[in-house]
């Protein structure tokens, strides 16, 4: 079984509620109720998200050792996504508009895009991106190996559909509070209040240099 991946950002999100043990049959069966299916022979744009296991790419199977990630469990997401390459697009639509001798109207270029999917989305593959993620059951938390918008999107809400239960994404205070600090210490954080970065007043403690032109007039003034 390949590593997980070492290097690039990590997103921290909780969960509040019961999640069955990763090692328990309800765990594996959640996973397979929303695993990924193909779109591989499609014939129309398409996207598809799903679970898999690192062992096994296609969501055939989640064995409970696939999702041993040592401390945690290994969760990974796969999402395919198969579009009509724009530039088979464009070739086909300078080739008709050379034939013609005049530009496409609209709606010619919306059916010569039609005729274009059903000829050719059959023989396109689609793209394949795998978005892997810590489990820790303990600490109800999900370390997401991914930063971009589209794959946090695609993965908290397969988690919610697989789990029922929503992710939250970390901050200061949450990781603060879910630091067992005690009682006194976490009454403390509730009556804190954020602070601006830079802050309202900082201009006023570090004045602008002023601008070349003004230097060089006082120094001329001086000299005089």
């Amino acid at each position: 079984m390949p590593p997980i991946r070492k290097s690039g950002g990590v997103v921290v999100y909780y969960w509040d509620g019961d999640l069955p043990a990763p090692a328990d049959a309800a765990f594996a069966a959640a996973l397979a109720n929303r695993r990924f299916r193909t779109i591989e022979n499609a014939a129309s744009e398409e996207v598809s998200i799903g679970w898999v296991t690192p062992a096994d790419p296609t969501g055939d199977s989640f064995d409970a050792e696939d999702l041993d990630g040592g401390l945690g469990a290994w969760l990974r997401c796969r999402i395919d996504k198969k579009t009509l390459p724009k530039k088979w697009l464009q070739i086909h639509r300078d080739a008709a508009e050379k034939a013609r001798g005049k530009k496409l109207s609209a709606r010619e270029r919306r059916e010569l895009k039609d005729d274009l999917a059903e000829k050719l989305l059959p023989r396109v593959l689609p793209t394949i991106q795998l978005v892997d993620a810590l489990l820790f059951p303990e600490r109800r938390t999900v370390l997401l190996f991914a930063t971009s918008k589209g794959a946090r999107e695609a993965f908290t809400k397969l988690f919610f559909e697989s789990f029922a239960l929503p992710l939250e994404r970390a901050n200061p205070l949450q990781s603060a509070l879910r630091a067992g600090l005690g009682r006194e210490a976490e009454s403390r954080l509730h009556g804190l209040e954020p602070v601006r970065w830079p802050r309202a007043d900082a201009e006023a403690r570090h004045p602008q240099r002023r601008p070349a032109r003004d230097v060089a007039t006082a120094a001329q003034e001086t000299d005089a």
